[in-house]
């Protein structure tokens, strides 16, 4: 979101929180958040984040050797590096603060008071973000309370202990007596069972409605409710075009919800909310899935709801890098029809996943950007084009280090994650989407889905705005369509299959050879999306010297795009 534009200051503080417990974390969180509605005033630094005791999504894939290999060598300071960036780029001056304790001096005067969470009930650190976000309190645990109410001289203006016997009491209560008072039109969804305090930031600084309530569990009738979502983004396509050509993908997905919440009163909950949320311009949910949820299960349900995702977990600083303008304009160089020549080639295409991620946009990815290797091979970046409102000098880093071998593209399916087949009204969805790409001059997007119905491929085809064509598919699951949604092109990614996407850069890397090696019929096209934890642009640079040119073809998205519309025309003409 936008918060209003403030006089930026000549100095900011840093404080050091990587020594801290998870409960002083979130209170170092809370006052930042607070602070920093003034404009860009504290950031904190984390130290190194990836320990995998937190670690509690994609654990299938990612591995030890993912984790602390390809994605450890690019996280390097991680947010720290941006820091150092925005010293360069707006004069900051940066003040340690030798603890939590001077911090909270420091800043006492945007505190009203302090809220106390309930250690029983770890769901109401969540209320507590609510109620700090509201009523400008500081959130302390029980063992805090002596120490800050005798630092402070604060009064304790909500304690939440023994107030609720589980979570669905304390959300149903949060939902009908606080979610009229939070920032409409968003919410966050956070595990707090995680122990970690990223993002609550920005979920203070925003008023945003927390919660955390399971979207599926297996058994039963809830079972069938996920099969038929699933049967809706890949069943057989010829069932699946019946259901969208008539129309029927909306019952289905209606009956999907209601199963998915049969017997299961935290699912009605979780879905009572969702829908709940202002639909204008397009909702948003902030966060990430349940301890008790996997991507998958919460993906389907949120884009049934019809919100978006915004991913963040584990990230951290946005209530800094939401108050910071951009100081360069959001601007790419797109190759033109007239540029591209049709060569008798395979045309080869890579492009770095997970840019949906707030995580990844300030720590792996820049980290990618900053290697030595970058600009020495054609590359396509994922970026979260919601970052045009929610960070924009973060945004304004990648733009400000363009290469001309780079070319920056949408995560999946735009602005902000969806699984498009699932969106009740995905002509709004793109219609938003398209609006924040052009204003990051993004015309090419990731959509999620490789093979979608036809009525999918003309609502991307109806779609307003600079779009030059769509990548699709995360993965894909049995075949790679090339079509053109209107007059842009649709193609689907080669690679990789779902099995691959916990291979290492070699596995990945030798199974791309076999795809582009095997003589066959040119042009072809092969587009790779590369998993960000296993794979780096030092990879593919050392790749693409193996290659030989007169055969294959690395290119940016836009030609690639380009060059395959040009061959669809000429085949169609045949």
């Amino acid at each position: 979101m936008n918060l209003p534009e403030m006089e930026l200051p000549s100095s900011i503080d840093l404080l050091d929180i990587s020594y801290l417990n998870y409960p002083e974390r979130l209170t170092a969180n809370c006052l930042q958040g607070l602070a920093n509605r003034s404009g860009a005033m504290l950031f904190l630094d984390y130290g190194n984040y990836d320990d995998p005791g937190t670690r509690r999504t994609n654990s299938v894939q990612m591995t030890e050797e993912n984790w602390f290999g390809k994605y450890r060598q690019v996280l390097k300071r991680n947010d720290l590096d941006n820091l150092d960036y925005y010293k360069e780029e707006f004069g900051f001056d940066v003040r340690r603060l030798p603890s939590l304790d001077d911090a909270i001096k420091k800043y006492q005067h945007h505190l009203n008071g302090l809220v106390l969470w309930d250690p029983d009930l770890i769901d109401s650190v969540n209320l507590a973000l609510m109620f700090a976000g509201l009523k400008d309190l500081l959130i302390v645990h029980p063992n805090q309370l002596a120490h800050m109410t005798a630092l402070t001289g604060l009064p304790l203006v909500e304690d939440l202990r023994g107030r609720f016997a589980d979570r669905l009491s304390l959300y149903k209560w949060a939902f009908e007596t606080l979610f009229t008072q939070c920032n409409q039109g968003q919410v966050a969804h956070m595990e707090p069972a995680w122990g970690r305090a990223e993002f609550t930031d920005y979920i203070v600084q925003n008023r945003l409605f927390t919660f955390n309530l399971s979207c599926y569990k297996k058994g039963g009738l809830r079972t069938l409710g996920q099969k038929l979502l699933l049967l809706l983004v890949a069943g057989p396509l010829s069932i699946r075009n019946f259901l969208f050509d008539t129309r029927l993908d909306g019952f289905v997905r209606s009956l999907a919800l209601w199963l998915l919440g049969s017997g299961a009163p935290e699912t009605r909950l979780g879905n009572r909310i969702q829908r709940a949320v202002e639909h204008q311009p397009y909702p948003t949910i902030f966060g990430w899935h349940t301890d008790r949820d996997d991507e998958l299960a919460f993906m389907l349900a949120i884009s049934a709801n019809g919100l978006r995702l915004a991913p963040t977990f584990l990230a951290n600083n946005y209530s800094f890098h939401s108050q910071l303008p951009a100081k360069v304009p959001f601007n790419q160089h797109y190759l033109t029809e007239e540029q591209v020549t049709l060569e008798d080639k395979v045309y080869l295409t890579f492009t770095l996943s997970d840019g949906d991620q707030f995580t990844l946009m300030n720590t792996a990815e820049v980290g990618n950007f900053r290697r030595p290797e970058h600009g020495e091979v054609p590359f396509n970046w994922e970026v979260q084009p919601l970052l045009v409102e929610v960070a924009p000098a973060l945004l304004g880093y990648f733009y400000r280090n363009l290469m001309d071998t780079d070319m920056l593209v949408a995560g999946p399916s735009g602005a902000g994650y969806v699984i498009p087949p699932l969106v009740p009204n995905l002509p709004k969805y793109m219609a938003e989407s398209a609006r924040l790409c052009d204003a990051a001059d993004i015309r090419i997007t990731t959509s999620y889905t490789s093979n979608p119905p036809r009525r999918v491929i003309r609502d991307h085809a109806r779609v307003r705005g600079n779009f030059l064509g769509y990548i699709a598919g995360y993965f894909h699951l049995n075949h790679t369509p090339m079509t053109t949604a209107g007059n842009r092109p649709f193609v689907s990614y080669a690679w990789p299959h779902v099995s691959q996407i916990g291979w290492n850069a070699d596995e990945v890397l030798d199974g791309i050879r076999k795809l582009i090696e095997p003589p066959g019929k040119t042009p072809r096209f092969i587009a790779c999306h590369l998993f960000a934890y296993c794979t780096t642009v030092a990879d593919v640079y050392e790749f693409v010297q193996t290659l030989d040119p007169q055969k294959i073809k690395v290119v940016r998205a836009d030609e690639f795009l380009l060059a395959a519309q040009k061959f669809m025309e000429k085949e169609n003409k045949q």
